[in-house]
Parts: structure tokens; sequence; C-alpha cells
């Protein structure tokens, strides 16, 4: 694949695709797998229905330490997709997922009142390699599985159900990143990569 490809293309390189980036957007935004879901993710996440949450100087010091964890996750998240993008992949679809994982650490960081700024570089450090690789979209397909595996495992140990609710809320939109991930890294007739996540979670204590 040459250079002028690579930018056009969400896909990884060792995948035969001729999408254009038009045809990208347009799974990534309309008529994939995500739907509309990608787009509104960000809205539904700062509802004014999330009243129930405790005010953040309430939040207990368990639900802070896991939140602050999962603030850390997003922004290596949003880091990587940064970090793909300047390695020349710059179709839309990069930049619409590094936009979410940043819209995501911004809600979590106003559920306990902080700024979100400090990415986990345990993570970011781990996947970099992959990202800026011939095989960005595999790896960005891994990334998400872990993120909402993670999520999920939080579900387990947070108090306030009402930020149950959002960090639940964003394992639900990376389910869906990792499944319009799996068809463009050419995982799409494979049942199990689009509905199964086989990834582990990350503990907190593991990842920084």
């Amino acid at each position: 694949m040459n250079a002028t490809e690579r930018i056009h293309l969400v896909t990884d390189s060792a995948v035969a695709e001729t999408d254009d980036l038009a045809s990208s957007r347009r799974s990534l935004l309309g008529t994939g797998v995500l739907g509309a879901g990608v787009i509104g993710a960000a809205l539904a996440l700062g509802l004014p229905r999330q009243v129930g949450a405790s005010a953040p100087g309430n939040v207990s010091d368990s639900d802070r330490t896991l939140v602050t964890f999962a603030i850390g996750l997003e922004l290596a998240a949003r880091d990587l997709y940064g970090a793909a993008i300047d390695a020349g992949n710059t179709a839309t679809p990069w930049g619409i997922l590094r936009e979410q994982h940043r819209l995501y650490a911004e809600r979590l960081g106003g559920v306990i009142g902080v700024s979100a700024n400090t990415a986990d570089a345990g993570v970011f450090a781990l996947l970099e390699a992959s990202f800026t690789g011939d095989r960005p979209a595999g790896a960005a397909f891994d990334l998400e599985n872990t993120a909402a595996a993670t999520h999920i495992e939080l579900l387990g140990a947070l108090e306030d159900p009402a930020i149950a609710e959002i960090v639940a809320a964003i394992a639900a939109m990376e389910s869906r990143h990792a499944a319009y991930l799996a068809e463009r890294s050419g995982r799409g007739d494979n049942f199990d990569a689009l509905f199964s996540n086989p990834a582990a979670p990350l503990a907190p204590e593991a990842s920084s």
C-alpha cells in the first residue's frame, strides 16, 4: 500500500480493502455497525438525567480511585488514536474515535470533579508501537475490547449507581467501536469478533 492509500483508509495495510474515505465515514457514523451511536455518545453521557450521581465532593474514595483509573485509560486511548493519526492514518474515523475517548474522559472527570488530564502512561507505552505500525485497526480493535471489558469489570466495584450508569454507557459504546473495528481489520465475517469480547480487563494497580 502506498502512502496516499494509507491515509485514506481505516483498514489495516494487511487487509485487501478498496473502501474510500466517504465509505469508511458512512460505516462509522451512519450505516455501519455503530449506527448513530458514536456521534450521540458524548451527548448521551452528558445529559442532565444523570442528576442522581453524587456531588463530586461526596464521591467515595473507592469510587474516586476507580474513576480516576478509568479516566487514565480513556486518555491513553485518546493519545493512541492520536499516535495513529500522526503516523499517517488521517481518515476521518480515526479522529472521531480519538474525540470520543477524550469526551468519555471529560465526562468521568466531571463526575468526580477533576480535570481529565493524565493518561495512563503504562497503557500508552504498551500499545504505541502497534498503533503506529502497519495494522493499527487491529490494535484499535484489541484496545476497544480491553477498554469495554475493563469498564464492565469496574461496574462490580463502583458504589454510586449513577456513576456506574455512566461507566456502563461508555462500555457499551466501546463495544460498538470494537465491532466497527472488527470489520475494518478484516474480521467482518468472523461472528465471534463481531459479537463477543475475549479481552481480559485491566486492573488499576497493573496499568500504571
